[in-house]
This record gives structure tokens, C-alpha cells and sequence, in this order.
């Protein structure tokens, strides 16, 4: 298997692992949406709490030129630490909510 169907197959695990939990409060679904085509990956939570509209991206992943870009983690979970144990080098995961600037400080990729 090459290395992008791996990144792929990982993310996927992940989200299908995190998406699978239903949130305590509200009728709120979790969506998992998986774009294998353009390498887009996200969860979404769709619902509502009493009467008020539940909707918002709480994770999204991207793969850009074979890095694997965290864009947004609205959670408390170490996204990328999860994927550095499944296999992915930390010189292949790139902080994308991080400036450019910020991304240089820490251990994994900047761009």
C-alpha cells in the first residue's frame, strides 16, 4: 500500500473511531464525511440542543502534495499525536490552524 492510501485508511479510522461517539446533550448526529477523491475529511456535528440549531465542523483533515494537513480540531483530542502512533512521520503532518509563522516552533511539518 503507498503512502497516500495509508494517510487515507488512517484518517479514516480516526474519524470513523471519534465519530462513533454521539454527543450526551441535544439531538445531534455526528456526521463523517470522507471526499477520498479531493482528500478532504471532516466531522460534523448536525442537530439541535432544545430549540437552538446545532452545526459546526469539529475536526477537519486534508491531504496536500502527501502531508497530511490537521486544518481544524475543535476537540480535545491530540490529532496529530494519534497519527504520529499510527505511522505517520511527524515531517508529513502539518498544524494548519497554526500560522506559518507559529508552525517553524513546533515538531512536525510547516508546509
Amino acid at each position: 500500500m503507498d503512502k497516500l492510501e495509508k494517510y487515507r485508511e488512517y484518517i479514516q479510522q480516526l474519524l470513523t473511531k471519534y465519530g462513533s461517539y454521539k454527543p450526551s446533550y441535544g439531538d445531534v448526529e455526528v456526521e463523517q464525511i470522507f471526499d477520498t477523491v479531493r482528500d478532504h475529511y471532516q466531522l460534523v456535528n448536525v442537530g439541535w440542543e432544545n430549540k437552538r440549531r446545532v452545526y459546526g465542523c469539529s475536526i477537519h483533515i486534508d491531504i496536500k502534495n502527501e502531508k497530511v494537513w490537521i486544518q481544524w480540531n475543535g476537540t480535545e483530542i491530540n490529532i496529530a499525536e494519534e497519527l504520529v502512533l499510527m505511522g505517520v512521520p511527524k515531517q508529513d503532518i502539518v498544524i494548519g490552524f497554526h500560522s506559518p509563522y507559529k508552525r517553524q516552533f513546533t515538531d512536525f511539518a510547516v508546509g
